[in-house]
């Protein structure tokens, strides 16, 4: 049993020295760490570590705004947490690619550049715009609350879909842009 509630709540690293990434047969990332046996049981007492195969991973950003590329949650595919990778940099070659791509998949968030058209219509607002990615349309519900400000200058919209859409300076963007989201600043 833990000595502390301290012990429970014990961070585990995952560096290049004990964790393994590679794709599963059909692209996904995947996992083999050496790590104590993952029991359900909180209280049990630890095992020593052993290399293991979890299989199918997902990645999780801690801090997706201030610090992308450090504690990098990895988990399974139902959301139990194995470890924290610290930094990014730490892995190399394959290891460093399969994190780095998957994490551009879940946090793709197309950069505003400019805004064509701005409509508000009984509680939604559509959006047509130009991004780093070419144009897009999409559709806000209750936009006050879908824009976040994750700079002094910077906001993140979110879609009905849950997509998210960049503005990393809204002070850059050409006049007749800024005033149609002025409103919403």
């Amino acid at each position: 049993m833990a000595d502390s509630y301290l012990e429970l709540a014990d961070v585990t690293y995952l560096t290049p020295e004990n964790a393994q990434f590679s794709r599963t047969a059909h692209g996904f990332p995947a996992l083999r760490a050496f790590l104590p046996p993952v029991t359900d049981d909180l209280l049990e007492e630890k095992r020593p570590p052993e290399w293991q195969d979890f299989g199918r991973v997902n990645f999780h950003r801690a801090f997706p705004f201030d610090a992308p590329d450090e504690y990098i949650s990895v988990l399974s595919k139902d959301g139990r947490e194995y470890g924290i990778i610290r930094r990014l940099s730490d892995f190399s070659g394959e290891a460093r690619e399969i994190i780095a791509s998957e994490l551009a998949r879940k946090y793709l968030a197309p950069v505003i550049t400019r805004i064509r058209s701005l409509k508000d219509k009984l509680g939604y607002s559509y959006w047509e715009v130009e991004t780093d990615a070419g144009p897009r349309s999409f559709t806000m519900r209750d936009t006050y609350r879908n824009l976040f400000h994750n700079s002094e200058n910077g906001i993140v919209l979110t879609d009905v879909d849950g997509n998210r859409f960049l503005i990393p300076d809204v002070l850059q963007l050409d006049p007749k842009s800024y005033r149609k989201i002025e409103l919403y600043l």
